[in-house]
């Protein structure tokens, strides 16, 4: 093992950091949100560079588990390995015994485990991916064909079977098919994030769905019926009754998203929004001269 391979390593679990741009006392928060922007500028699917998004989600992987950013912010599995600045650019390295060459050939080959407490077992990393899926295609089982790149720029498709009713940020895991850097070791194991567009039409809260109508003063005073299309294209009528006030919801039982690897359906509530028209100095009058007689 040389020492521009244990170098690689160090450098590497020093610039999670870096690569999500945030600072050593970022919050989970602020973490999240740097790691959305970057993921979404950087995916593939988007015409992002392949090995640029799995570094950001293996920043993320390691910043988002508390017991991995600790390890991440205390690196001294030698005894010898010292952060110079809270910035982390300056690195000093001190060796008892036979140097680098002898630490590796002991963590590589059996011999003392420096993560013996943690009980690791020593394998390469594992992978992450996302993938989109559409709030209307969640009503189905549906596999989605995706393409991974390990660090060393193999590539290979799978398939990803995701059930009906997945839920943003559901984790598919495949053992075994994750990064193969050092063939000495067994490969990692492949994440695959399923992200849920939003529908500009819909709120989902859970298995509900919420659908806004707009409707007019006359109309909330008089009653009306209004037609709504639902997420699988499935058009209702909705009668608004007499009076109707604001905020006032009417619900279709089954119409919403159905529960995750089940036939359960929560429901669509429609959610009516009053708009006050402009009127006339005629119209006005009109309706005070209504009012004034009632």
């Amino acid at each position: 093992m040389t020492l521009t391979l244990f170098y690689y390593i160090i450098v590497n679990m020093a610039n999670a950091y870096e690569t999500l741009g945030v600072n050593r006392n970022a919050s989970e928060s602020d973490i999240k949100k740097a790691y959305k922007k970057l993921a979404s500028k950087h995916h593939p699917d988007r015409g992002g560079d392949t090995a640029k998004f799995q570094e950001i989600q293996a920043a993320y992987d390691t910043l988002s588990d508390p017991m991995k950013r600790q390890q991440h912010d205390n690196p001294n599995p030698f005894g010898g390995f010292h952060r110079g600045d809270p910035n982390g650019s300056h690195f000093e390295f001190h060796f008892g015994g036979g140097g680098p060459e002898d630490i590796f050939e002991q963590f590589f080959r059996g011999g003392r485990n420096p993560f013996q407490q943690q009980r690791q077992v020593r394998r390469n990393k594992d992978l992450r991916v996302s993938i989109l899926v559409s709030l209307a295609s969640t009503l189905d089982d549906q596999i989605k064909k995706i393409s991974v790149q390990t660090t060393k720029h193999d590539r290979f498709t799978i398939d990803v079977s995701i059930p009906k009713g997945v839920t943003n940020g559901t984790t598919i895991k495949f053992s075994g098919k994750g990064d193969n850097m050092f063939d000495t070791l067994p490969k990692g194991d492949l994440y695959v994030i399923v992200n849920v567009e939003e529908d500009p039409n819909f709120f989902v809260q859970g298995t509900t769905l919420i659908h806004q109508i707009n409707i007019d003063c006359f109309e909330a005073i008089a009653g009306c019926e209004k037609e709504v299309t639902g997420i699988d294209g499935k058009v209702f009528k909705v009668k608004i009754p007499k009076g109707c006030q604001f905020g006032q919801k009417f619900g279709l039982a089954g119409q919403g998203l159905y529960f995750m690897n089940s036939s359960r359906r929560g429901d669509l509530v429609v959610d009516v929004n009053i708009q006050i028209p402009i009127l006339n100095e005629d119209e006005i009058t009109a309706i005070k001269n209504i009012r004034h007689g009632l």
